[in-house]
């Protein structure tokens, strides 16, 4: 029979053992074996087309478990990594707040997009993404660097949020051209045509250290 202190052992005994059963369950996965479990994290953007990648993945790997978390900017994907929540981290911009590995996979166009079309943009309202947000950052670079300053009326923390409210008249936006494919395609958004855009960045698949 078991002393009160060994059952305290033995419950963290446990603890230690189901943890490195994970961690080689992560590791087979990240190697490539027939199985194992992955867990991948991605900013919002980046849902368009993850997926479809992760399908290719599982049916080259078909006993690998796969996780997606998607998380609504690139602030809360950088706390996944950190706290080794996610094995793997798709977003735009590489941290530097934690060590990590990346890796440039895929280009990331972003462009302006509104409803009807426009010659000039200073007179129109912008709808834009939180400060956190890499499409936000990237078309803040972009103004300042053509020494302009857009008249900024809504901020949403959703691109189909913010899809709609383009829709609606509120405005023009600065968003992802994964995010709005669809929408141009079927005519109910329109691209500008503006000097400079589209802006082409990287997606970047990143791995802690």
């Amino acid at each position: 029979v078991l002393t009160e202190g060994g059952e305290h052992l033995l419950r963290y005994a446990q603890q230690i053992l189901d943890a490195l059963k994970d961690a080689d369950a992560a590791i087979s996965a990240l190697k490539g074996l027939r199985g194992g479990r992955i867990s991948v994290g991605v900013v919002s953007t980046a849902k368009y087309f993850v997926p479809h990648l992760l399908a290719r993945f599982r049916e080259q790997h078909p006993g690998v478990d796969v996780r997606l978390r998607v998380t609504a900017n690139r602030e809360q994907l950088v706390r996944l990594l950190q706290s080794s929540e996610v094995d793997l981290a798709v977003m735009g911009r590489p941290p530097k707040e934690v060590a990590a590995r990346a890796e440039p996979f895929a280009a990331h166009p972003l462009v302006r997009v509104g409803h009807p079309p426009v010659q000039a943009l200073a007179p129109y309202p912008f709808i834009v993404r939180e400060p956190d947000s890499g499409a936000r950052s990237v078309m803040e670079a972009f103004f300042k660097a053509h020494q302009f300053e857009p008249r900024i009326t809504v901020e949403m923390s959703s691109n189909e949020t913010i899809k709609q409210a383009v829709m609606a008249g509120m405005g023009i936006t600065f968003l992802s051209l994964h995010t709005v494919g669809l929408e141009l395609a079927a005519g109910k958004r329109v691209r500008l045509d503006v000097r400079g855009t589209p802006v082409t960045r990287e997606w970047h698949v990143v791995s802690r250290l």
